[in-house]
């Protein structure tokens, strides 16, 4: 049985089912996307009234973001120019252009994979008095020296912290009254849950001899099994470990995902948090009154103790200059830089701009001599100046989650479409051959649903790439 009008419109409406269907579901999706659109909107009028929180600009490339959307533009129209192949019954021709519309999705989704890259790759740091400075080449490697006890969750355990161990793992003892007792062995998941079966199975006889003479006092419930395992090394040992994979860190120990706590101190040998080439500083919301007062420029231009001259910089940077050179020019294009933006509006009568003022790229700058000054200082940040370091993803700004929610939910939208339109070019011959109207009538449905997402990247290009 035909189910009606399927292929042919409604007589009343001049709709068939299928493209009813796609309307109203396109009708959900500017809901959705109409949502989120305006919760950025709200959110990105709202930080120009949070003194401390300034709205990143210029994070993203225009002109990448421009090129993106001529292709997905193109694609719309190479979509509507295959379904006039197929009313014309060409398949052919048909499929030459949805290949074309295929390669333009495929094209977009790897633009968007190489500015996502850009973006996990790329760091800030927020210093204690709120400066914050960004860059590339991060290394968060911290060092504990001295540990000398370790205390075990018994049920979380997994024993990954032995892989940080630098050197051979030592063996460990329990400690029980304060004090370490009974014989040595390696640790393991295994010798873990061993121990803990043995204290319970003790404290269950205690328990049962309790009760077999008549003692009103329980001592023991299965639900008050040992929980916690403390274990003394035969000797102290030392981890290495990044600490952004570490659960807590504290200046007197560490505590891993699996609740494992290691007492011990952080080694000279790892400082602070180092950032190889620092390419912007922004002071808007530094805590100091005066821009050359901020922490950035006491630790600008330091390189850890243990990294050679030559690691102290990225690929990009001139082995021959030192970090301090770096550091030296840095602060000449900040300050400089600022200081000409003040004259300007000096000149022009107006107000300095406070965002160019304290939010400067030092990469590279052209003096009003035409001198060109570049610079990509190291930076090392001790821990305790360390509130906040990311690379630019949700954790580090609220951008960043509205942005990669908003081009991911988008991108999966292309790769679906893409999908769907791949399958109808490229492997429908058959239900084309049985029924062109109808099979018309999908590609049609098709279109739509493509010229919908290119749609929702006309109203993200703006927003995203030029507010």
């Amino acid at each position: 049985m035909q189910i009606p009008f399927e292929v042919k419109p409604r007589p009343d409406t001049g709709l068939w089912n299928a493209k009813l269907g796609i309307w109203l579901f396109l009708a959900s999706e500017v809901m959705l996307f109409g949502g989120l659109f305006s919760g950025y909107i709200f959110l990105r009028m709202g930080a120009a009234a949070e003194p401390d929180y300034f709205w990143p600009q210029g994070t993203l490339s225009v002109p990448f973001g421009f090129i993106n959307t001529i292709i997905l533009i193109l694609s719309s129209v190479f979509v509507v120019v295959a379904w006039l192949q197929i009313q014309l019954r060409n398949f052919r021709k048909f499929q030459l252009w949805m290949g074309l519309v295929v390669l333009c999705a495929v094209v977009f989704l790897v633009n968007k994979g190489f500015e996502y890259h850009a973006k996990f790759h790329h760091y800030g740091i927020k210093l204690s008095d709120n400066s914050i400075v960004e860059g590339h080449g991060i290394d968060d490697t911290i060092r504990y020296e001295g540990i000398n006890e370790v205390t075990i969750d018994v049920a979380r355990f997994n024993g990954k912290f032995l892989n940080a161990v630098v050197g051979d793992p030592p063996e460990f003892r329990e400690v029980v009254d304060g004090k370490p007792s009974g014989e040595a062995f390696a640790l393991s998941v295994q010798k873990v849950r061993s121990i803990a079966s043995r204290i319970d199975d003790a404290a269950r006889k205690a328990h049962k001899v309790s009760m077999e003479e008549g003692s009103k006092d329980v001592g023991w419930f299965p639900a008050m099994g040992v929980k916690q395992l403390i274990l003394a090394p035969s000797n102290a040992f030392a981890i290495s470990i990044s600490r952004g994979s570490l659960r807590k860190s504290f200046p007197d120990g560490a505590k891993f995902r699996d609740m494992s706590l290691l007492k011990g101190t952080i080694s000279d040998k790892t400082p602070g948090l180092f950032l190889h080439a620092v390419d912007r500083i922004d002071l808007r919301a530094c805590d100091g009154e005066k821009p050359e007062e901020s922490l950035v420029w006491k630790y600008l231009g330091n390189e850890p103790p243990h990294a050679s001259h030559a690691q102290g910089h990225d690929k990009h940077s001139a082995p021959s200059i030192s970090g301090a050179e770096h550091a030296r020019r840095a602060e000449k294009i900040f300050f400089d830089a600022a200081k000409q933006v003040e004259e300007e509006a000096e000149q022009a009568g107006e107000e300095p701009d406070f965002n160019e003022l304290r939010n400067i790229s030092i990469k590279k700058w052209e003096n009003p001599e035409g001198e060109v000054i570049s610079s990509e200082p190291p930076i090392v940040v001790p821990w305790k100046d360390v509130r906040l370091y990311s690379n630019f993803t949700p954790k580090w700004n609220t951008y960043y989650a509205i942005y990669f929610t908003l081009t991911g939910l988008h991108g999966l939208h292309v790769f679906l479409g893409a999908a769907v339109l791949f399958y109808f070019g490229f492997c429908s011959r058959k239900f084309y051959e049985k029924d062109p109207e109808h099979f018309a009538n999908r590609v049609e449905v098709g279109g739509l649903f493509w010229h919908f997402v290119d749609l929702v990247w006309i109203f993200l290009f703006p927003i995203l790439y030029l507010m």
